[in-house]
Protein backbone atom coordinates (compact mmCIF):
# COMPACT_ATOMS: atom_id res chain seq x y z
CA UNK A 1 0.00 0.00 0.00
CA UNK A 2 2.97 2.39 0.63
CA UNK A 3 4.02 1.72 -2.86
CA UNK A 4 1.00 2.59 -4.25
CA UNK A 5 1.00 6.22 -2.28
CA UNK A 6 4.31 6.81 -3.52
CA UNK A 7 3.64 6.47 -7.13
CA UNK A 8 0.36 9.14 -6.53
CA UNK A 9 1.73 12.35 -6.79
CA UNK A 10 -0.94 13.65 -4.84
CA UNK A 11 -0.73 10.67 -2.39
CA UNK A 12 3.01 11.87 -2.06
CA UNK A 13 2.40 15.59 -1.95
CA UNK A 14 -0.13 15.00 0.94
CA UNK A 15 1.99 12.33 2.83
CA UNK A 16 4.79 15.14 2.57
CA UNK A 17 2.27 17.65 4.23
CA UNK A 18 1.33 15.59 7.13
CA UNK A 19 4.84 14.27 7.75
CA UNK A 20 5.62 18.01 7.75
CA UNK A 21 2.46 18.81 9.71
CA UNK A 22 3.25 16.59 12.16
CA UNK A 23 6.67 17.53 12.87
CA UNK A 24 5.98 20.88 13.35
CA UNK A 25 3.22 19.38 15.50
CA UNK A 26 5.84 17.30 17.86
CA UNK A 27 8.47 20.29 17.70
CA UNK A 28 5.57 23.30 19.12
CA UNK A 29 5.01 20.36 22.03
CA UNK A 30 8.55 20.27 22.38
CA UNK A 31 8.76 24.31 22.29
CA UNK A 32 6.33 24.53 24.54
CA UNK A 33 7.46 22.72 27.41
CA UNK A 34 10.66 24.14 27.42
CA UNK A 35 9.07 27.56 27.36
CA UNK A 36 7.02 26.71 30.35
CA UNK A 37 10.67 24.88 32.14
CA UNK A 38 12.10 28.73 31.23
CA UNK A 39 9.05 30.67 32.57
CA UNK A 40 9.11 28.35 35.62
CA UNK A 41 13.22 28.68 36.60
CA UNK A 42 12.88 32.56 35.80
CA UNK A 43 9.47 32.53 38.54
CA UNK A 44 11.41 30.74 40.71
CA UNK A 45 14.47 33.04 40.60
CA UNK A 46 12.44 35.81 40.41
CA UNK A 47 10.78 34.34 43.54
CA UNK A 48 14.57 33.92 45.55
CA UNK A 49 15.61 37.31 44.68
CA UNK A 50 12.35 38.77 46.36
CA UNK A 51 13.34 36.14 49.85
CA UNK A 52 16.96 37.43 49.87
CA UNK A 53 16.14 41.38 49.42
CA UNK A 54 13.64 40.85 52.25
CA UNK A 55 15.84 38.86 54.09
CA UNK A 56 18.39 41.50 53.52
CA UNK A 57 15.85 44.10 54.81
CA UNK A 58 15.46 41.94 57.95
CA UNK A 59 19.01 41.96 58.63
CA UNK A 60 19.65 45.59 58.21
CA UNK A 61 16.64 46.78 60.30
CA UNK A 62 18.03 44.42 62.84
CA UNK A 63 22.02 45.81 62.65
CA UNK A 64 20.32 49.48 62.90
CA UNK A 65 18.36 48.51 66.28
CA UNK A 66 21.33 46.72 67.28
CA UNK A 67 23.49 50.07 66.74
CA UNK A 68 20.87 51.95 68.64
CA UNK A 69 20.94 49.47 71.77
CA UNK A 70 24.48 49.25 71.74
CA UNK A 71 24.72 53.21 71.70
CA UNK A 72 22.24 53.60 74.64
CA UNK A 73 24.15 51.20 76.66
CA UNK A 74 27.31 52.81 76.41
CA UNK A 75 25.66 56.16 76.96
CA UNK A 76 24.20 54.10 80.18
CA UNK A 77 27.23 53.16 80.95
CA UNK A 78 28.68 56.58 81.26
CA UNK A 79 26.34 57.80 83.30
CA UNK A 80 26.68 54.61 85.75
CA UNK A 81 30.07 55.31 85.54
CA UNK A 82 30.24 59.05 87.02
CA UNK A 83 27.41 58.26 89.46
CA UNK A 84 30.03 55.35 90.58
CA UNK A 85 32.74 58.45 91.07
CA UNK A 86 30.43 60.25 92.51
CA UNK A 87 29.61 57.99 94.91
CA UNK A 88 33.12 57.49 95.45
CA UNK A 89 34.06 61.01 95.60
CA UNK A 90 31.58 61.60 98.43
CA UNK A 91 32.26 58.27 100.36
CA UNK A 92 35.86 60.13 100.76
CA UNK A 93 34.81 63.15 101.77
CA UNK A 94 32.73 61.18 104.60
CA UNK A 95 36.02 59.33 105.21
CA UNK A 96 38.26 62.52 105.27
CA UNK A 97 35.58 64.01 108.38
CA UNK A 98 36.57 61.34 110.17
CA UNK A 99 39.60 61.75 112.45
CA UNK A 100 42.60 58.92 113.12
CA UNK A 101 41.69 58.04 115.89
CA UNK A 102 37.83 57.47 114.86
CA UNK A 103 36.26 60.38 116.22
CA UNK A 104 33.52 61.46 114.11
CA UNK A 105 34.09 65.16 113.61
CA UNK A 106 31.38 67.63 115.03
CA UNK A 107 30.19 69.28 112.31
CA UNK A 108 29.29 65.85 110.40
CA UNK A 109 27.81 64.54 113.73
CA UNK A 110 25.18 67.87 113.72
CA UNK A 111 24.34 66.95 109.97
CA UNK A 112 23.78 63.20 110.52
CA UNK A 113 21.65 63.82 113.52
CA UNK A 114 19.81 66.79 111.25
CA UNK A 115 19.69 64.60 108.29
Amino acid sequence: MMALLLKSRAASSLLTVIVIFGGLFVWHLADKTSAVRKAVAEYVAQAELQALRASLSEVSRRQAVTDFANKSLEIEMEQAKEQAKKATRELEHYVSTVEDNCIVDPALRKRLRNG
